[in-house]
């Protein structure tokens, strides 16, 4: 029972691994992607947080390349390793994840804040993606560009930017600390399935001790255990007995690891042997 167990909990291991590692491919995929600005709106989230999901996906590729090999090698240390760094990169992720949704709860307010810090070429540039002009108004610490001219109300047909831009916030950064803290179910059952393989290998040490105890209650030597040698005592002493004779002697291996049994056996034979040549080949006077 305690080998089937350790087996499904290998498979366990294994499984949900190569899903981590997925996962922290995914991380790292979308972290460089926003570095280089590759969509639009990528320039609102936190400063560094592209960096950090980039980090965070190395460290969960790490610890599922631990988990896999921990799965095959019966190692616990590599099981504990495994166990320490899935922690770290939990913490880590929901401190990723509680920073977006902040940002998200409080959209107006950090919206606000971006745009009266940003330089005019950070907010033409968010002009230009959202298809505005202005913060409330087209003439709100606009940026002046092809399209954003709020001079001319002939020529500027386009909308302010504070309402379009804090939807985009709430809308976009919500899938991201969504996927985040729904990412955290993984690495719990990661950890759940390294404790069931730390207690089935801990099972199976158990029950392998067990089995040598019986051994040697037995009296049978570890070095001569095969897979016909009995290891369960069933019945009196006399079938017991009974039994191991009939085992040692279908025996054909005389190493010197005989039992005491066989040891007395022949050293009862050639006594005898002795015995009849004396009285054969002397006579009494």
């Amino acid at each position: 029972m305690t080998t089937c167990c350790a087996r499904l909990s290998k498979v366990y291991m294994i499984t949900t691994n190569t899903l981590f590692i997925c996962l922290g491919i995914a991380f790292i995929a979308f972290g460089l992607i926003g570095m280089k600005d590759r969509f639009n709106g990528a320039t609102l989230f936190p400063e560094n947080i592209f960096k950090s999901i980039v980090i965070l996906g190395v460290i969960i590729c790490i610890a599922a390349l631990f988990g896999i090999v921990g799965a095959y090698v019966n190692k616990n240390i590599i099981t504990y390793i495994y166990m320490i760094i899935i922690i770290g990169a939990l913490i880590f992720q929901v401190l990723i994840g509680v920073r977006i949704y902040q940002r998200a709860a409080n959209s107006s307010k950090y919206l606000s804040d971006i745009w009266s810090n940003a330089s005019v070429n950070y907010r033409a540039n968010l002009q230009n993606q959202f298809d505005c002009c202005g913060y409330q108004t087209t003439n709100d610490k606009f940026a002046l560009t092809d399209t954003c001219q709020p001079t001319n109300a002939l020529t500027n047909p386009l909308p302010s930017c504070a309402f379009g831009i804090q939807q985009y916030i709430k809308s976009t950064f919500s899938k991201v600390y969504y996927v985040i803290f729904a990412a955290l179910a993984l690495e719990l059952l990661a950890m759940s399935n390294a404790i069931t393989l730390l207690c089935t290998e801990s099972g199976r040490g158990d029950d392998d001790e067990e089995e040598r105890r019986k051994r040697r209650k037995s009296g049978i030597r570890l070095d001569d255990m095969t897979l016909d040698t009995p290891t369960t005592l069933v019945g009196s002493p006399i079938d017991e007995h009974k039994t191991y004779d009939d085992y040692y002697r279908g025996n054909t291996n005389n190493s010197r690891y005989d039992s005491y049994d066989m040891y007395r056996h022949n050293n009862n034979a050639d006594y005898k042997h002795y015995n009849g040549n004396n009285y054969s080949g002397n006579a009494y006077y």
